[in-house]
């Protein structure tokens, strides 16, 4: 079983050829990573054909796609119950949604897709290493390394340049040093993958789970001004440790840059500050009745109560259809033991002092 640790295959393998190029030019690849960096790009290059084949056939279909019910979006920052809330969502019907396969090789969703699920299959881990939920080509994931693959517009390319996070956020999700051209071309490409995305999972109404989105409220309202949100949040503590363990999971895989535990927690803490403020800002843009905002330690305890009244909330179809679906989706999860925490005191400082609106904001204690 192939674990993040071991792996030696970024996923930027699945990346559009034009992108090696800016990226060169743009972020460092320490010495000690070029061979896999080269792997990735060798990758993109056999694949280059195929990318070419799938963009003429699908642009055009895309053309032919409407999405005419308004998207859901979970937001919310990592490790804050997001993936388990569009797990959930996921299993009505209703919904078409972003998957494994489609987030890593969005260039070829067409011609192509057999061998490079296989691929998947045989390379992928078969679970997250921060609380081993289960992974699958198949399964619903997250939108923002296909971004990145398309275009070069992704604040996900954190995971491979992790030195330049900070950078990267304010450049993709806050648009400081991009042209009105460059988020037009955003835009362009979200929607006909948001379209082809539909397609694919056989689905009425778009979902995305993707927490750059928490960011990004502005950009997506340009794309689907009636777009509904779901925001959910976590205790500080919980969202910190979980997401330092999550990240040191996964960064071994990606990077090609070196990072210090100090810099990834300042990352962390400067991500979450900033992901806050923009959000708190972009949410008055929200159209009245859009929005609905729910706390995860709430939301674990009663699953379905929480859905129901999203599903009322939102006016999002009836609920007592998708309810069995997801009744059944609980019923198979089995008893998952969630990773608790004995947060040492310079941790609890670091929080405190940095994320203190948080808790006044949700009612979280502070542990003095």
């Amino acid at each position: 079983m192939a674990s993040f640790d071991k792996l030696d295959m970024a996923t930027l393998s699945g990346s559009a050829l034009s992108n090696f190029n800016k990226i060169q030019e743009e972020y460092t690849i320490e010495p000690q990573f070029k061979n896999k960096f080269n792997k990735a790009k060798l990758i993109s290059t056999l694949c280059y054909p195929v990318e070419k084949i799938n963009q003429d056939f699908l642009y055009k279909k895309s053309d032919k796609i409407s999405i005419d019910k308004d998207p859901v979006f979970i937001l919310g920052h990592w490790r804050s119950g997001t993936t388990h809330l569009h797990n959930l969502l996921s299993k009505d019907p209703q919904f078409g949604f972003v998957n494994t396969f489609q987030s890593v090789f969005p260039n070829a969703l067409m011609f192509g897709k057999n061998l490079f699920t296989a691929m998947m299959k045989i390379f992928m881990p078969k679970e997250r290493p921060a609380d081993g939920l289960k992974l699958d080509p198949k399964f619903p994931q997250e939108e923002e390394f296909a971004l990145g693959n398309i275009h070069d517009m992704s604040f996900y390319y954190f995971w491979y340049f992790p030195q330049d996070t900070i950078r990267i956020f304010d450049k993709f999700l806050l648009g400081k040093g991009l042209s009105e051209a460059q988020k037009q071309k955003w835009r362009d490409d979200y929607l006909r993958f948001a379209k082809l995305a539909l397609w694919q999972t056989k689905g009425e109404r778009f979902l995305s789970k993707n927490p750059p989105h928490t960011a990004r409220v502005d950009e997506i309202l340009k794309v689907f001004p009636n777009a509904k949100f779901i925001y959910i949040y976590r205790n500080p503590y919980e969202v910190y440790g979980s997401t330092f363990r999550f990240f040191k999971g996964v960064l071994p895989s990606q990077k090609f840059q070196e990072i210090s535990d100090d810099q990834l927690s300042d990352n962390i803490l400067n991500v979450f500050t900033k992901m806050y403020d923009k959000y708190e800002s972009d949410k008055q843009l929200i159209p009245d009745g859009n929005l609905i905002e729910i706390k995860y330690e709430e939301f674990s305890k009663d699953n379905l109560g929480y859905l129901s009244d999203i599903y009322k909330t939102l006016q999002i179809s009836d609920f007592e259809k998708a309810k069995p679906y997801m009744e059944d989706y609980l019923k198979g999860l089995g008893s998952h033991k969630k990773h608790e925490y004995n947060f040492p005191k310079d941790v609890i400082d670091k929080v405190n002092s940095n994320w203190s609106y948080a808790f006044d904001k949700w009612n979280y204690e502070m542990i003095k």
